[in-house]
C-alpha cells in the first residue's frame, strides 16, 4: 500500500513536463517579442532591460535598494538622451522636452498603471492614482480653486498660526537645550498645516513630544513599498487588506494611521451628508468643495475621498518638510548665506514679532533664491514620473514614440545636470539671481495638467516657515553629516538620505537680535 501511495502516475509526470515546456516556450516568446518585435525595440538601451523587469528589480530592490535612478543616469551617458529602461518605459533626459511630456491644456496625458501599482481599492480613487486623463481632470477641477493662490492667501493666518506654534515649541527646546530633529519638527509643521487646510482641524503633531516622527515613519514606509508593489502587486494588496488587528501586531504605527484614516472617513461622510457641526472646524474644507460640486454621487463617496485625503496628507507633508530641513541645514552650515538672508529678512521683519504677508516675503529676492536652491537640493519628488500620450505619437528628434507608451523624465537628474547647474551639489542661492532664466529649467512641482495641486500652499509654508524661523533663532548643528543626513542617495518616489540616517539635528543656541 505504501508503495502505491508514493508512486506518481505517468500522466502526472507528463502534465508537469508539458506545463514546464509551455512555461519556457511562453516566456521565451515574450522575451523575443520584447527585444526584437515590440514597438519600442528600435530604441536605444540595454537588451536585458528590454527583456525583463527583473533588470530594474536588481537596482531598485535587491541586491541594491532604490538605486535605479543612478543607473538610468549611467544609461543616458552610454546611450544618449533617450533610453528604453524596461520593457514598457522610455526615459528622456532633455530640459527643453519636459513640457512636451508633461503637457498642459487639451493634450491628454494618462498615468502608467504599472508604475503606480494602480488598482488598490483604498488609493485608486485619489487624484494621484487616477490613470485616466479625463477622470483626473474632473476630480482636479472640483477642488482646484481651493488650492489656488487666492485661496491660500485667504487662509494665510492658518499657516502663520502653525509656524508661530512651532516657534513657541522651539523656544521651550532652547531653554532646555534639547537636541531637535529638524526632519520631525518640520514634518510636524507641515502635517498640521495640510490637515487643518484640508479637513479643518490640525493633527496636533506640533503637540507631540517627537513632532511628526510617527507619521513621517508611516509615510516613508508607504513610499518604500511602491517599488515592491510594481514588481509584486499581489503581495502589497495582501498586506494592505489585512485586518487591523493583524496590522497592529506587524506595525503599530501603520495601525494608528489606519485608525486616523477611518476617523477622517467619518468626518468626510458627515460633510457629504451636511451633518458636520464640528466647532473645531473654522473654515470650509476641500471636502465642502467636493460636496458642493457637480461631481457624481459615486465620486463623492467618503471611502474614495478618504484615499484622497491620505494623498493630500502624504504629498503635503514629506516634501515640504524636507525642503525646510535642508534649507535650514545649509543656512546654518553656509554662514555667508545665512547672514545675507537674515539681513534681508530684517527689512520686512523689523523685529521677531513683526507681522508680514506672503507677497512681502515673496518680494525678497535672496529669500526666493534660497528657497529655490533648497527645493533643488532637497529633491522632493526625485523619481521619474511616467506620462502616457493617448491621442498622439510623440516626436523626439529622430525618434517617433508610439502613442500609449509611458514616457518620462526625472527631476533629480535634471536638477543635478552640470550644463544647467554648475557645481550641482553645492548650495548656491546666487545662481538664481545671476541667471533668472534658470527657472525655465526648474521643475520641483512638475508641470502640465498633472502638476502639484498643492504648490501654492507649499510655497506659502516655505516662505513663512523658513523666513520666520531664520529671523527668530540661531541654530547649531548636532551630530549631522551632509553625506549621510542631507544628500539624496536613494530614490523611493521621494528623495531620501542614507537609510541609517536619523535626520538633521540641531540645538537652538539663542534668539536673533532685533
Amino acid at each position: 500500500m505504501f508503495e502505491a501511495l508514493i508512486q506518481t502516475p505517468e500522466w502526472d509526470i507528463n502534465l508537469l513536463y508539458y506545463t514546464l515546456v509551455l512555461w519556457i516556450v511562453y516566456y521565451a516568446g515574450v522575451g523575443i517579442y520584447r527585444v526584437y518585435f515590440h514597438p519600442l525595440a528600435k530604441f536605444p538601451g540595454p537588451k536585458l532591460a528590454a527583456l525583463t523587469f527583473w533588470y530594474e528589480f536588481y537596482y531598485e530592490l535587491y541586491p541594491h535598494r532604490f538605486q535605479y535612478l543612478w543607473k538610468i543616469k549611467k544609461l543616458h551617458e552610454q546611450y544618449g538622451p533617450i533610453v528604453r529602461i524596461n520593457p514598457i518605459h522610455i526615459h528622456i533626459h532633455d530640459h527643453d522636452y519636459y513640457s512636451t511630456i508633461y503637457a498642459a491644456g487639451n493634450r491628454k496625458r494618462d498615468r502608467c498603471p504599472w508604475w503606480h501599482h494602480a488598482g488598490h481599492k483604498q488609493m485608486s480613487g485619489a487624484m494621484l492614482e487616477t490613470m485616466d486623463h479625463d477622470l483626473h481632470k474632473s476630480r482636479r477641477s472640483a477642488v482646484s480653486n481651493f488650492f489656488a493662490k487666492s485661496s491660500v492667501q485667504q487662509l494665510q493666518p492658518l499657516v502663520i498660526e502653525s509656524v508661530n506654534k512651532l516657534i513657541a515649541r522651539l523656544k521651550q527646546e532652547m531653554k532646555s537645550q534639547t537636541v531637535v530633529n529638524l526632519n520631525y519638527a518640520m514634518a510636524g509643521l507641515t502635517l498640521d498645516v495640510i490637515s487643518a487646510y484640508t479637513l479643518g482641524e490640525p493633527m496636533h503633531a506640533l503637540d507631540d513630544p517627537v513632532y511628526g516622527k510617527l507619521w513621517m515613519s508611516v509615510l516613508r514606509k508607504g513610499v518604500q513599498m511602491r517599488p515592491v508593489g510594481r514588481q509584486f502587486p499581489w503581495l502589497v494588496n495582501t498586506l494592505m487588506n489585512l485586518p487591523p488587528h493583524i496590522i497592529e501586531k506587524i506595525d503599530p504605527n501603520m495601525a494608528t494611521w489606519i485608525r486616523y484614516n477611518e476617523m477622517c472617513r467619518k468626518k468626510i461622510a458627515a460633510i457629504m451628508s451636511h451633518e458636520d457641526n464640528d466647532k473645531a472646524v473654522k473654515h470650509r474644507t476641500v471636502f465642502h468643495e467636493v460636496r458642493d460640486s457637480d461631481m457624481s454621487v459615486k465620486e463623492k463617496d467618503p471611502f474614495r475621498l478618504m484615499g484622497e485625503n491620505s494623498v493630500f496628507l502624504g504629498a503635503g507633508t514629506e516634501t515640504t518638510a524636507r525642503t525646510l530641513s535642508v534649507g535650514l541645514f545649509y543656512l546654518i552650515s553656509e554662514k555667508r548665506c545665512g547672514q545675507k538672508l537674515r539681513e534681508e529678512l530684517k527689512t520686512v521683519l523689523h523685529s521677531k514679532d513683526t507681522k508680514t504677508s506672503l507677497p512681502q516675503l515673496e518680494a525678497l529676492p535672496y529669500l526666493s533664491a534660497v528657497l529655490n536652491e533648497a527645493m533643488r537640493c532637497a529633491h522632493g519628488v526625485s523619481s521619474r514620473q511616467p506620462r502616457v500620450a493617448t491621442e498622439e505619437d510623440l516626436q523626439y528628434r529622430q525618434w517617433t514614440i508610439p502613442r500609449g507608451t509611458p514616457v518620462m523624465e526625472s527631476a533629480y537628474l535634471l536638477h543635478t545636470d552640470t550644463e544647467y547647474y554648475p557645481e550641482p551639489f553645492a548650495f548656491r542661492p546666487e545662481r538664481w539671481l545671476e541667471n533668472p532664466g534658470l527657472t525655465k529649467y526648474f521643475f520641483p512641482f512638475s508641470k502640465g495638467s498633472r502638476s502639484c495641486l498643492g504648490m501654492n500652499l507649499a510655497i506659502a509654508e516655505l516662505y513663512f516657515g523658513l523666513g520666520y524661523l531664520w529671523r527668530t533663532f540661531d541654530f547649531e548643528l548636532h551630530d549631522t553629516i551632509e553625506s549621510r543626513d542631507v544628500l539624496t542617495s536613494h530614490d523611493a518616489f521621494i528623495g531620501i538620505t542614507e537609510l541609517e540616517s536619523e535626520g538633521i539635528k540641531v540645538k537652538i543656541v539663542g534668539e536673533t537680535a532685533d
